[in-house]
């Protein structure tokens, strides 16, 4: 007999059942209730668009079976089912008498490319609607997503009697997700976040857009959101778990892991070199930046202009420009990230960007040591260090070793980031704030920051070393700090600003959060 499903008006269920985008993200503490309020979606679409064809994913196989077929048998009825082989060694396809089908798959498995590269075993389909359970799993990538974006065609016809349900497919995702800070906080999260909070719409908003990538706007003038996002801590579906749960959750998980795993929050994640970083503090909006910069020259500050640089050849080369105001605040403003850039290009980049904000072009380009050394063959010295390579295509361009060492780098970027008591934000006055801001233009330093993880050992205990792919912008912002002061000495020697200057000098903070 099948479980029945209990659902309390207004709670994060209900919520989800409403949801109509056509992504659909049920997030949260554990225990909260994701997998199942998903089935039971899942469920009412199969009855709801007979013989459509559906699929419901999880990263690996063993998952896909101890956890969402199980939560799928629990809650189907058994006169629903027409065939479904129950042996987990069986074909994982379900039939129901209606007609639908709902396939039981794993994302993991992949299959090679003619071009080297790999493609989720998923794509020979066509799905009218879909679930991914775990969606965090790190076995699933952002290339998952939206390969399975391009599966969901189908037309199926609805027969239900809700006029808010579409009238074919329905072509719905269903995604349940804990709360982490890999792709799917970055690039489906984060950007729905920054828009609820500041109706800021980056390019990873997903919302209607014509072909020409323009936002498509909807009658009350807001842009058509093509995804939804519902979460809860563990707490919502205490009506149904055992208090003990619960109890042991609370006594075993402290710090990050309670906010993570109980209160289910986004912005805490255990592992991350900077867990400070945060972009609501940290990243300003770039036309704000402009402004606060052109205030600062109007009353005669000096600004001090400072740039990193790391070297890439197939990953990515990185350069950053940044100013330091009078109170030592340093804004990165600027700044490019590209693989397989030739020198010539980066050279060109470098000098329009400071031509932008018309930095003084005889600064020095704080670097990686490794671009001053030749390589060795033979014990010998042979070729042209990329230092040489750069001089000869612009000697204006003068780098400088930057301080490799990592944790003194880790250290100086995070004692920026920390929020130092009374120190003022520079543009909204408010006390208790960094010094170190970002614009919101570089989006791909945010995503390195927010993913940035000590590595760990054999044991999975983290350790002092943090992982060494995609970190270019991270070592190009190390390079640029390399001879920065460190904060405490910026407080003890802070400049005031005359309070007659305050007034005109302050915006609204609704004018410059990201």
């Amino acid at each position: 007999m099948a479980k029945t499903y209990i659902l309390k008006e207004g709670s994060i269920h209900d919520k989800f059942f409403k949801l109509r985008t056509p992504f659909q993200i049920m997030g949260g503490g554990y225990g909260n209730g994701k997998t199942s309020a998903a089935v039971i979606k899942a469920l009412e679409l199969a009855k709801d668009y007979p013989g459509s064809n559906g699929l419901m994913a999880r990263s690996t196989y063993p998952k896909l079976n101890d956890t969402l077929r199980r939560t799928f048998i629990d809650f189907c009825p058994t006169e629903w089912i027409a065939n479904f082989p129950r042996s987990k060694n069986s074909d994982n396809t379900c039939t129901l008498v209606n007609g639908t089908t709902i396939n039981f798959r794993y994302i993991s498995q992949r299959t090679s490319t003619e071009d080297g590269g790999s493609t989720s075993n998923l794509l020979s389909a066509t799905y009218d609607w879909i679930v991914v359970d775990q969606l965090e799993d790190p076995e699933i990538v952002h290339k998952d997503f939206t390969d399975l974006v391009g599966r969901l065609r189908g037309s199926t016809i609805y027969k239900g009697d809700d006029p808010t349900m579409p009238r074919t497919g329905p072509r719905w995702m269903m995604l349940t997700t804990n709360p982490t800070r890999n792709w799917v906080y970055s690039e489906l999260v984060e950007p729905l976040k920054i828009y609820e909070k500041t109706g800021r719409i980056s390019d990873k908003l997903l919302c209607r857009r014509d072909r020409d990538g323009k936002v498509v706007y909807g009658p009350d003038g807001k842009p058509i959101m093509l995804m939804s996002l519902v979460e809860g801590s563990t707490y919502e579906n205490a009506h149904v778990l055992e208090a003990d749960f619960i109890e042991n959750l609370e006594s075993v998980y402290k710090g990050q892991q309670r906010d993570r795993f109980l209160r289910g929050e986004w912005a805490a994640y255990e592992g991350l070199v900077y867990p400070d970083f945060n972009t609501g503090t940290h990243v300003i909006r770039h036309d704000a930046l402009m402004l606060y910069m052109a205030s600062q020259i109007r009353i005669g500050a000096k600004l001090t202009w400072i740039e990193g640089y790391d070297f890439g050849i197939q990953a990515p080369s990185c350069y950053l420009l940044a100013f330091v105001d009078l109170r030592g605040n340093i804004f990165v403003v600027d700044g490019f990230h590209k693989p397989e850039a030739p020198i010539e290009w980066q050279a060109k980049e470098i000098r329009d960007i400071r031509h932008r904000w018309a930095a003084k072009s005889k600064n020095f380009i704080y670097a990686d040591p490794a671009i001053f050394r030749r390589h060795s063959a033979g014990g010998k010295l042979v070729g042209k260090s990329i230092s040489d390579l750069f001089f000869e295509v612009d000697s204006s361009l003068m780098f400088a070793r930057g301080n490799n060492d990592i944790m003194n780098g880790i250290t100086k970027v995070s004692s920026y980031l920390g929020c130092q008591t009374y120190h003022e934000h520079p543009i909204t006055r408010e006390p208790n704030s960094p010094f170190l801001y970002f614009s919101d233009n570089l989006t791909w330093l945010h995503s390195e920051m927010s993913g940035y993880y000590w590595k760990t050992n054999s044991q999975g205990v983290r350790i002092d070393e943090p992982t060494d792919k995609n970190d270019h912008s991270m070592d190009a912002l190390k390079y640029m700090l390399s001879y920065a002061p460190e904060p405490a000495h910026l407080m003890r020697n802070a400049l005031a600003v005359p309070g007659y200057l305050h007034s005109w000098t302050e915006m609204d903070p609704e004018q410059y959060a990201v």
